[in-house]
C-alpha cells in the first residue's frame, strides 16, 4: 500500500509542477507576470505540495519603482520643456527679431532724423514689438494652463490606482485568510504600483497579512492597510488627504507629476521671470535715453514704452504721448544756467546711438536667455537618457529572477514530465505486485 501511496504522491506532485510550468509558459509575456515554481517536501506517504511560490524580489521591485518614477519624472520634464523650446523659439514669437527691427529703424533714421516716414517706422516696429509680447505672453499663459489641466489629470489617474490597489489589498487579506492562492492578485497589485510610480514616486512595506502600505518618498501615507489617501494638486501644492488628515509633498514628488512641477519650477517660471525682467529693463532704458535727448520741437522725450512692473510680458504697450514728432532722436547739452539746449542744428541725431545702444543690448539679454533654455533642455535629455538606463538596468535584474525563461522552462517540463512517468510506473508495479499477492492465495 505505501508503494501505491508513495507513487500517487509522486504523481500528484510531477502534475502540480508541469500545471505551473504550463502557467508560466502562457504568461511568459504578460507584463508584470512573476514565474511560479512549486515548493515539495517530505509527507509519510511519500511527498507534499507544500506550495507554489512567486518568485519576487520585493528589493528588485522597488528598484524598478523608483527608476520608473524618475523615468516618468524627466520624460515629463523634458515634453514641457521643450514645449517652452518651441513657444519662444517660433519664428513669429521671436523677440530678438523684434528688437532688432526697431534698432534698425532708429539707425535708418540717422540721416535724416526729421524725416516722418523714419519716425514712422519706429513706431510701428516698437509696436510690432508690443504685439509680439502679447502673444509670446498667450502662448506661455496657455502652456501654463495646459500643465496645471496635465496636473489635474495625473493627480486622478494616480488617485485611480491607489483605490484599486486598496481594494487588491482587502482581496489579498481575505484569501490570505482563507488558504486561497493570492499570486494573480499580488502581480496585479505590483503591475498598479509600477503604474503609479509613472505619476509620483512610492515606497512600498508589505505586511504580514499581504496587504502593502504605501507612502510618497517624503512620508505621505497613500495606502495602509485598506485605507486609501487622496493627491490634491492645488496650484503647484501636492498634498495627500488620509483619515481626515492632510500631509504635505513638498519634495521627492517624481513620477509626471513631479516632473511637471520641476519644469516650473526650474525652467518655465524662472525662464519667464527673466523675460519679464529682460523687457522691464529694455523699456526702462529706452524710456531713459529719450527722456534725455529731445524731440522735433526741442522738448524732452516721452516715454517709447509702458508696462506694468507687476507683470511686464502681458502689459507692454506703447506710451500713452508718444507720435513720430515726439521721438527725442536728436541730443542736448547743458545751456549753462540749469537747462538744456539742443545739440547742433538741423539734423541732430546725437541721441539716436543711445537708444540703439539700450536696444543692442536687449537683444544680447534675449539670446542668452534663449541659450539658459538650451542648456536646460539638454541637461534634461541627458538625465533622461540615464532614467531609461537606470530603469532597462531595473527591469533587466528582475526579469533574471522573475521573468520566464523558456529553456528553463522547457527543462522542467521534461524533468516533470520523466517524474510522472516514473511514479506511473511505481503505481503500475505496486498494482502488479498487489495482483501476484492475491493469485498466490
Amino acid at each position: 500500500m505505501s508503494m501505491l501511496l508513495n507513487g500517487i504522491s509522486g504523481l500528484n506532485a510531477a502534475n502540480a509542477g508541469m500545471v505551473t510550468v504550463s502557467n508560466n509558459v502562457a504568461n511568459a509575456y504578460v507584463d508584470g507576470y512573476s514565474r511560479q515554481a512549486i515548493q515539495l517536501a517530505t509527507a509519510p506517504s511519500g511527498v507534499k505540495l507544500v506550495n507554489i511560490d512567486r518568485i519576487v524580489n520585493s528589493f528588485l521591485n522597488q528598484d524598478i519603482w523608483r527608476a520608473q518614477s524618475d523615468l516618468s519624472a524627466f520624460m515629463s520634464k523634458e515634453t514641457h520643456v521643450g514645449m517652452m523650446e518651441q513657444v519662444v523659439g517660433n519664428e513669429s514669437l521671436n523677440l530678438e527679431a523684434a528688437i532688432n527691427s526697431i534698432e534698425d529703424a532708429f539707425n535708418a533714421a540717422m540721416s535724416s532724423p526729421a524725416d516722418p516716414a523714419y519716425r514712422q517706422q519706429i513706431v510701428s516696429t516698437s509696436e510690432g514689438l508690443t504685439t509680439q509680447v502679447s502673444q509670446l505672453n498667450g502662448a506661455l499663459d496657455d502652456l501654463q494652463s495646459r500643465m496645471a489641466n496635465e496636473l489635474s489629470f495625473s493627480s486622478n489617474e494616480a488617485n485611480s490606482y491607489l483605490t484599486r490597489i486598496g481594494e487588491i489589498n482587502e482581496q489579498v487579506k481575505r484569501s490570505e485568510a482563507l488558504g486561497q492562492p493570492t499570486a494573480m492578485l499580488r502581480d496585479q497589485r505590483e503591475q498598479l504600483i509600477n503604474e503609479l510610480s509613472s505619476y509620483i514616486a512610492v515606497d512600498a512595506y508589505e505586511h504580514d497579512d499581504g496587504s502593502v502600505s504605501l507612502s510618497t518618498s517624503n512620508g505621505a501615507p497613500l495606502v495602509t492597510g485598506t485605507d486609501v489617501g487622496t493627491i490634491e494638486v492645488v496650484g503647484t501644492d501636492v498634498s495627500v488627504n488620509l483619515r481626515g488628515r492632510t500631509f504635505a509633498v513638498s519634495s521627492h514628488i517624481g513620477g509626471r507629476i513631479g516632473g511637471i512641477l520641476d519644469a516650473l519650477h526650474e525652467v518655465i517660471q524662472p525662464q519667464i521671470g527673466s523675460l519679464n525682467s529682460m523687457l522691464a529693463d529694455m523699456a526702462d532704458k529706452v524710456n531713459l535715453a529719450l527722456s534725455e535727448g529731445v524731440d522735433l520741437n526741442d522738448d524732452p522725450g516721452v516715454p517709447l514704452f509702458d508696462y506694468d512692473p507687476i507683470n511686464p510680458m502681458a502689459t507692454l504697450s506703447l506710451g500713452p504721448d508718444i507720435t513720430p514728432d515726439k521721438l527725442a532722436l536728436g541730443g542736448r547739452v547743458p545751456d549753462g544756467m540749469g537747462g538744456w539746449i539742443p545739440e547742433g542744428g538741423i539734423g541732430n541725431n546725437s541721441n539716436i546711438a543711445n537708444v540703439s545702444e539700450v536696444l543692442s543690448k536687449a537683444t544680447v539679454d534675449y539670446s542668452s536667455i534663449i541659450g539658459e533654455l538650451a542648456i536646460f533642455s539638454q541637461q534634461t535629455t541627458s538625465g533622461r537618457e540615464t532614467a531609461q538606463d537606470l530603469s532597462d538596468n531595473a527591469i533587466a535584474a528582475r526579469d533574471s529572477i522573475s521573468g520566464v525563461n523558456m529553456d528553463e522552462e522547457a527543462a522542467n517540463l521534461v524533468q516533470y514530465q520523466r517524474l510522472y512517468e516514473a511514479n506511473a510506473r511505481v503505481i503500475s508495479v505496486a498494482e502488479e505486485t498487489f495482483r501476484t499477492l492475491l493469485n498466490a492465495f
